[in-house]
């Protein structure tokens, strides 16, 4: 089978592996689409945190397949079921799992980073992290229930009422998913900020109701829908300093701030020192996801009450993966979701 392999830094290439066989507790896995996540560029990059990655690696992790074998004490599978497959390998023993905080697991493994990842025709995986699907959905869509999870685990968090305004600093991937689950929960007033206009249509198709681009322009608007209040809650999706302290300026006092965004490096933060306790804020910071957001989000995907189609703008071939990351990165024109085939 084909596979691609990150051997370090700025290295990586197309190789043939032999299609790896299930062990006792789980299922062989033909992957029928794969997300590209800023995370696999800062892979590709170096600039992963260390203790998150190990050398060499397969990337993906954002991905949906078919069942093609089963291993031995595996119940409740058959060849064909199409499955969702959460990535955090958990142990289910330590003190954060048996608190269901699955993703803050003491011994941590994902898919893509330290274990072998779905940029591959096939992908051997635990029984119990694979979740089913309808055939209706589409595996593409399937795909996204991993960037999804991640959001919901911050949005969920922050009790959002219906009468509520939501910010979004930050329209790409993470922050056009945080809009539609905003939008999932009847949320009344969703704005997304951006630097520039160029998310704008998609944040519509998203579910926002408003749109800004720039700090300034956000600020008045917020400030002209809330009545001078501020949001009562602000998701930094951006994963930049800038970023965050807008979500900081835009969001009320007693407000709820969310922080999604990973930079990928040590970039220092500046704010007054009483913010949180001035502002009486709640801060919400976000690792992924466990398993409950898992599986809530596949099924808000699949009931097609969680609305991502519009994110997935490209679709190419396994081995277009270095033109992926390019296109991610440098945002050389309006791209939301990339998905990769490793069938073609």
């Amino acid at each position: 089978m084909r596979a691609i392999r990150i051997d370090k830094t700025g290295i990586g290439k197309i190789i043939e592996l032999a299609i790896p066989q299930p062990e006792p507790g789980q299922l062989l896995v033909r992957v029928g689409a794969v997300g590209v996540c800023l995370s696999d560029v800062e892979l590709w990059e170096g600039s992963r945190p260390a203790a998150y990655i190990q050398y060499p690696v397969t990337p993906g992790h954002e991905w949906s397949g078919t069942v093609t074998e089963i291993g031995s004490g595996v119940a409740g599978f058959a060849v064909h079921d199409r499955v969702a497959v959460e990535g955090h390998n958990f142990c289910s023993t330590c003190f954060y799992c048996k608190r269901g905080e699955t993703n803050l697991c003491s011994h941590y493994s994902e898919q893509g980073f330290t274990l072998p990842g779905a940029y591959a025709e096939y992908v051997t995986v635990r029984a119990d992290l694979a979740h089913k699907f309808s055939a209706a959905l589409p595996s593409e869509m399937a795909a996204l229930t991993e960037p999804a999870s991640c959001v919901a685990n911050g949005i969920l968090r922050a009790n959002l009422g219906k009468d509520d305004t939501l910010v979004v600093v930050g329209p790409g991937t993470i922050g056009q998913l945080a809009v539609a689950w905003a939008r999932h929960l009847g949320v009344a007033q969703v704005l997304a900020v951006g630097l520039d206009n160029a998310n704008q249509e998609l944040a519509y198709k998203m579910g926002a109701t408003h749109y800004a681009a720039g700090t300034t322009a956000a600020e008045t608007l917020v400030a002209s829908l809330t009545d001078n209040r501020g949001a009562d809650v602000a998701v930094e999706a951006a994963g930049t300093a800038a970023a965050l302290n807008t979500a900081f300026d835009l969001v009320r006092r007693g407000g709820t701030l969310v922080t999604i965004g990973i930079t990928g490096g040590r970039q220092p933060l500046e704010l007054p020192a009483d913010m949180l306790c001035l502002k009486d804020l709640r801060l919400h910071g976000i690792f992924a996801y466990n398993s409950a957001h898992f599986q809530q989000s596949l099924r808000a995907i699949e009931s097609q009450s969680l609305k991502v189609s519009a994110l997935i703008t490209h679709r190419l071939p396994l081995s277009d993966y270095e033109t992926a990351f390019r296109l991610l990165r440098t945002k050389s024109e309006p791209v939301g979701k990339i998905i990769l085939d490793p069938r073609q």
